[in-house]
């Protein structure tokens, strides 16, 4: 499972904001990062538009941004790279799996990120 530090992309850093979302190979995907640089790097190689941020959630926090989308999106990226980097070999993870996970506090390695088996 993802392990904090949890940064997501907004247009608008609101209590309602919905978080950035993505396709990769035609799946509607949330791009989750593990630190700032790595989100506000991916923003900075892409053409969607000035105003983007990254921001630092909480656990509670990610799994309420991931809910507000869950109906139209199925997938969460793992540190997606910048555009241009050449073959975008994404690691991908269910969104629902993850929620749940999150909020059963489960430590496994839901995505085989390295977490605690259980």
């Amino acid at each position: 499972m993802p392990q904090p530090p949890y940064v997501l992309v907004f247009e608008e850093v609101v209590p309602s904001a919905r978080p950035l979302t993505i396709l990769v190979d035609d799946r509607s995907t949330v791009p989750l990062f593990d630190s700032e640089e790595k989100a506000g790097a991916f923003v900075a190689s892409t053409d969607f538009g000035a105003g983007l941020e990254p921001v630092e959630v909480s656990a509670a926090g990610l799994v309420r941004a991931l809910e507000s989308v869950g109906d139209e999106v199925a997938y969460v990226a793992i540190n997606p790279p910048p555009a241009g980097e050449g073959p975008m070999r994404v690691r991908m993870g269910d969104l629902e799996e993850l929620v749940e996970a999150l909020q059963h506090g489960q430590e496994d390695d839901l995505f085989g990120l390295g977490g605690s088996p259980s």
